[in-house]
């Protein structure tokens, strides 16, 4: 690796800055000069995209003017019939058609016994994938503070959603696992807010979806002599920190059969 030669004062100046910060020289040149860099782009994105990746600012395609298409051609449509199946996944989700991403590490996200808690998106995420075509998801988790949120991203087998892409979101949902600490000291799932909660996506045919999540962002306050470590840097700040996770149990998902 070439070596670099600073002038004192220079490095003087540095070395203050980088104190701040609680870095060393080298580690503030590395992480500053970085942000000069042009992004990678992604070789590989494993998660569902919903935007289309044919999009040119401005213009639909064809399939994405059908509704006018229809209606101005009077052209008549045929009532869709078909079955379903549902399959049930359970966490951790050691599926091949299963991605789990937990999130940054100290951020809390970890497979405990309430299944997969994930980091708060974009961070965290649940990605699988189906041969059949997916048009239903079901969400069975619980928030570490509740209520939680369970985020949806779908990539459509048609891209025919040009101003909405196939993007969900469930609020407000009812729901807790006990923290350790209580639980430790002999509060259980008899407390009056424990409990599971579901969140269900009716979407359209698709063959990849994202699950994010995430809980309320109401902040803790510790003792004084009671910081949280560095290393809990993601969520924390001193005596201050958030729990804001929501945690998957299960997943089921529902797919389209011909009748």
């Amino acid at each position: 690796m070439p070596t670099i030669e600073l002038d004192k004062d220079v490095y003087d100046y540095l070395e203050k800055i980088a104190s701040k910060q609680k870095l060393s020289v080298p580690e503030y040149l590395n992480q500053t000069v970085r942000g000069f860099f042009p992004a990678k782009p992604i070789e590989k994105e494993v998660r569902a995209i919903a935007r289309n990746p044919t999009r040119e600012p401005g213009k639909m395609s064809d399939l994405e003017r059908e509704v006018v298409r229809i209606h101005r051609n009077k052209e008549p449509q045929k009532v869709e019939v078909f079955t379903t199946r549902v399959k049930q996944y359970w966490a951790p989700f050691n599926y091949p058609n299963f991605v789990v991403e937990l999130g940054r590490p100290g951020s809390g996200a970890e497979f405990n016994p309430e299944g997969v808690e994930l980091d708060i998106p974009p961070h965290g995420a649940i990605t699988f994938t189906e041969e059949e075509p997916i048009i239903g998801v079901t969400v069975i988790g619980s928030a570490c503070v509740p209520p939680g949120t369970v985020i949806l991203h779908a990539e459509p087998i048609e891209r025919k959603f040009p101003r909405t892409g196939v993007k969900m979101k469930v609020e407000n949902l009812w729901g807790t696992h006990i923290l350790a600490g209580p639980w430790r000291a002999g509060v259980d799932e008899g407390f009056r807010e424990a409990g599971l909660c579901s969140a269900h996506f009716d979407i359209p045919e698709s063959r990849k979806v994202t699950i994010m999540g995430h809980a309320a962002f109401d902040v803790d306050i510790n003792p004084l002599d009671k910081p949280l470590p560095p290393h809990r840097a993601p969520v924390s700040k001193g005596i201050f920190w958030t729990d804001p996770h929501f945690t998957v149990r299960a997943i089921r998902v529902t797919v389209k059969l011909p009748e």
